[in-house]
């Protein structure tokens, strides 16, 4: 049978799949730009994998097909075939370059336990090759085996390689305290035998910042400046600490600095330019998008922070040619498609508006795109489309079904069609039996309406479902003290609520309130204080005036009320409850009075 030699020229003879080793190695993110926050992506600017020159060997023909299999496979964008197939044949041939490569592939696609599969063959066939024991290293992290990983790395260290301890250290974001303190622990034991090796000193660095130590991070970035002073990874982590630390000034003036002397360093500018963009100053950090745009005329996320600095700039021309550009590249579309709609109705043109929001297809901006096309709808008196539309979109996109069926409920209760809209719930929950978002939804509907058998069913059910659901204890346990004189049952569903979340200012309310219908006044008078410090809401103050007045201190009541009522001058229950209680005339102290009926949560 005849053999086809050289796994290296095999890749010649094919086209290198779309995904490309470039996209493997790092490439310039602004995620979570408009935020301020920073990742903690590598300081590095590029996380390339070198490609050795392997010698030349053979191939089986059923190795040939499969690895010509994956390579098409990639090219068609099945990542899953190319890995399955370089998976396999990296454990038949155990060649190093089919281990690599399946490697990067399972990298890319975020394939975390290939990833560990694959790195850990490459760096057995290859034991002298430092970037196979780096990548072996990360994700032995990653998968919690700190120790292995640490001794992948000393390897390194003993083949005088360059090993990235700060990389290393970047992998470990998501490990718990304890894993983090005991790799700290390592890293200090193999600083005792390196102590001016600067990865390991930056990687220790990373670790005491994910640790949320700062000010020892930012000790040993100094120490690292002050030995090179133009050490980029230690000016990228002292600038991102600095952030952090709310000293935003002095990190702007520090990277701005560091820009000027390395101003090929996209990672450098694009912290300066998140930095900007935290210290709201826009017109700067557009001018830095821009230049890491011309660096990198294709990187969709920079594309995105600029057209966003756009907006927020006023700027909608500029927006809306950013995101054009996005169409173009055929990324992140329905993220253009949602902004673009965004702009048209800013705009006036409504029917393009539209156009974009039913373009923008199922992903992040999804429910935010039907959200504004209905609102567009409805703007223009088209309830019936819109109603339309919406039940056709949940047979299109039975993924989202719940989520519009929220939405039409929404925009049928504020139109006051109560009837119909619990009609649709009952449609939704028929289909959706054990959607906690929607028995809750109904349930408080049903409260509006009246139907407190209904209620108490789809509040029981979603505590069958949730045991510790505080939200529906609490509802159950309010409504039955509120509007029942089944108090010790609602005590009971209160006060579970409360051991689960006592920090609740609602809950908080309903502990005040079922004690206020027991007749416990004091401490009814302590549970609602507490709830309207934290939460000065015109319903807690109804509750609060009310145990206020039956206590005799109806001053101290009507005060309170004033003041709520010019807060929320159209408040029904602040109204109702001063006039009852004051048509009432009750003596002081009079505890009957408690359980005298109040307006209910709306």
């Amino acid at each position: 049978m005849k053999e086809l030699k050289s796994f290296s020229l095999l890749l010649a003879r094919v086209s290198v799949f779309s995904l490309g080793l470039s996209a493997l190695g790092g490439c310039v993110t602004t995620q979570g730009i408009q935020s301020g926050q920073d990742s903690q992506e590598p300081l590095t600017d590029s996380v390339t994998i070198k490609v050795e020159k392997e010698p030349v060997r053979s191939f089986e023909p059923e190795t040939v097909y499969d690895l010509l299999v994956a390579e098409l496979g990639g090219q068609r964008k099945r990542y899953d075939l190319a890995l399955g197939n370089y998976l396999k044949q990296a454990h038949k041939t155990r060649d190093v370059g089919v281990a690599e490569r399946a490697y990067q592939i399972s990298m890319f696609i975020g394939a975390r336990q290939a990833s560990l599969d694959a790195a850990l063959l490459w760096a057995e066939l290859a034991p002298d090759d430092a970037h196979a024991l780096q990548a072996s290293a990360i994700e032995l992290v990653r998968d919690g085996q700190l120790d292995r990983a640490v001794d992948q790395m000393r390897k390194i260290l003993d083949l005088h390689g360059e090993a990235n301890f700060d990389f290393l250290a970047s992998s470990a974001a998501e490990l718990s305290d304890e894993d983090r303190d005991s790799l700290l622990k390592t890293f200090d034991t193999i600083l005792k035998e390196y102590p001016y090796h600067r990865s390991l000193m930056l990687g220790k660095a990373i670790l005491l910042q994910q640790a949320g130590r700062n000010d020892e991070a930012m000790l040993l970035c100094d120490q690292l400046l002050k030995r090179d002073p133009e050490y980029v990874k230690a000016l990228i982590l002292k600038g991102r600490i600095l952030n952090q630390l709310g000293r935003g000034e002095e990190a702007e003036q520090m990277l701005a600095d560091a820009v000027e002397l390395h101003p090929d360093r996209p990672r450098l500018r694009l912290l300066y330019a998140r930095v900007l963009v935290h210290l709201n100053k826009l017109d700067q950090a557009r001018i830095q998008f821009e230049e890491l745009l011309k660096q990198s005329p294709h990187d969709v996320e920079i594309l995105i922070s600029l057209a966003l600095i756009a907006l927020e700039n006023d700027m909608p021309d500029r927006a809306e040619t950013y995101f054009k550009r996005l169409l173009k590249l055929g990324q992140r579309k329905g993220t253009a498609y949602y902004y673009l709609g965004r702009i048209s109705e800013k705009k006036g043109n409504l029917k393009e508006a539209e156009t974009y929001f039913l373009n923008v297809p199922p992903g992040k901006e999804f429910m935010r795109a039907q959200v504004s096309l209905v609102q567009l709808m409805l703007s223009q008196g088209r309830l019936k489309d819109a109603r339309k539309y919406l039940g056709e979109a949940r047979n299109r996109y039975p993924i989202h079904a719940v989520q519009l069926y929220m939405l039409e409920t929404e925009i049928l209760t504020g139109a006051g069609e109560y009837n119909e809209a619990l009609g649709l719930f009952d449609a939704a929950v028929l289909r959706h039996p054990e959607n906690v978002n929607l028995l809750y939804a109904r349930a408080m509907l049903q409260e509006r309406l009246g139907k407190l058998e209904g209620l108490e069913k789809d509040l029981r059910t979603i505590i069958k479902l949730q045991p510790d659901n505080a939200a529906a204890l609490n509802a159950l346990g309010y409504t039955l003290a509120d509007r029942t004189d089944r108090y010790e049952e609602a005590r009971a569903l209160i006060e579970k609520a409360y051991s689960i979340d006592s920090d609740d200012p609602a809950i908080m309310d309903s502990m005040g309130w079922v004690n206020y219908r027991l007749g416990n006044l004091e401490a009814a008078l302590k549970y609602l204080k507490q709830a309207y410090e934290k939460f000065p809401d015109h319903e807690v103050a109804a509750h609060l005036g009310e145990v206020l007045w039956m206590m005799g201190r109806r001053d101290e009541a009507i005060a309170l009320w004033k003041e709520a009522l010019e807060k929320k001058p159209e408040s029904e229950i602040l109204r109702s409850t001063r006039e009852r209680l004051e048509k009432q005339a009750e003596p002081k102290g009079n505890s009957k009075a408690a359980s005298a009926p109040v307006a209910s949560r709306p």
